[in-house]
């Protein structure tokens, strides 16, 4: 069944809500000031990316376990810089500020092509801010605008602000299933295991077509997703960046990552085609929530069925015994 009011609830519930919409906008909204004094950046030389900014970040589903984040570009890097001198010299910036510095946790960006802040827990969670320095790029791709570093491996080209109109373009139906694909993938998955979410909207995309409800078009998009992972035989398939046709966005799944999705998958369109072929509403309730998790909602209560009242059949001589009804006159 289709039960939209069951999946607008849903998309409610996993959507960032007010408390941590507002949380982002301030730790953003500071950081972007103080990198633009500090490096003496104009209008635009620090901006947000990611699923902040394309409309499909999501909360997530254990408050006390998970986490939720930004991703900032800091248009600070020059051209005589190395990779790692890029990142070094934001972290030492960032280091200048106290309040800044104590947030930094290097660990959980040896490997990526940021500086990490850590910000206090709250009850959607953890939350953390990834700061990645840029510049403009020097290779000959024209559809590469800028370049960003990673530890050990040099600078590789982006295209983060054409990557968020290009998902905006695709429409808020686009943005729903992501939401959702992105919560069943949570609900299913390890993190350190689970699909990169930049691979999961790219194959969303492709698959969407359509639908003219969100139980369609997940269906849908489960179903094509599987369609092309089958195709590929036992290794991943090649995903391009719709804004960058160089990058190939699947390069580096780990194949035994890669086959776990597999699992998660062959499994989520058998539950997804299930429950929106059943008629009845408790089942296709059940079914949706062993897909997304606990945060759809159950089936509606049934109502209360009253008593049937049987009436009271009359003692013997009942109707005898009644005088006919006094006749009054006026006049």
């Amino acid at each position: 069944m289709d039960l939209p009011e069951a999946f607008d609830t849903f998309h409610d519930k996993i959507s960032l809500g007010i408390k941590a919409t507002q949380k982002i906008e301030v730790a953003t909204g500071g950081l972007t000031k103080y990198l633009s004094d500090q490096y003496g950046l104009g209008p635009g030389g620090v901006f947000l990316q990611g699923s902040c900014a394309n409309d499909t970040a999501v909360e997530p589903e254990d408050r006390h376990e998970g986490e939720y984040d930004a991703d900032l570009i800091s248009l600070s890097a020059t051209p005589g810089m190395s990779s790692d001198e890029a990142l070094d010299d934001l972290v030492a910036v960032l280091c200048q500020n106290g309040t800044y510095e104590k947030l930094i946790r290097l660990e959980g960006s040896k490997k990526k092509p940021c500086v990490r802040l850590r910000y206090a827990d709250d009850e959607v969670g953890g939350f953390h801010v990834d700061v990645v320095p840029a510049r403009a790029s020097a290779s000959a791709d024209p559809q590469a605008p800028l370049e960003v570093p990673r530890r050990g491996a040099g600078w590789h080209d982006t295209a983060p602000a054409e990557y968020t109109d290009w998902c905006r373009s695709n429409g808020p139906r686009f943005a729903r299933t992501v939401k959702m694909l992105k919560r069943w993938r949570e609900h299913h998955q390890p993190a350190r295991q689970s699909i990169k979410s930049i691979v999961l909207q790219v194959l969303a995309s492709n698959s969407l077509g359509s639908q003219n409800s969100d139980a369609q078009a997940l269906v849908s998009t489960l179903r094509g997703v599987k369609v092309v992972l089958d195709e590929s035989g036992a290794g991943a398939p090649t995903v391009l960046n719709p804004v960058l046709l160089s990058e190939d966005l699947a390069a580096r799944w780990d194949a035994t990552a890669y086959q776990n999705f597999r699992k998660e998958l062959d499994e989520a369109v058998s539950l997804a085609e299930r429950a929106l072929a059943s008629t009845n509403v408790e089942e296709s309730h059940r079914l949706w929530r062993e897909l997304l998790g606990d945060d759809f909602p159950s089936a509606p209560a049934r109502p209360a069925v009253p008593p049937t009242v049987t009436p009271s059949t009359p003692a013997p001589g009942f109707q005898d015994s009644q005088a006919p009804p006094r006749r009054e006159r006026y006049g």
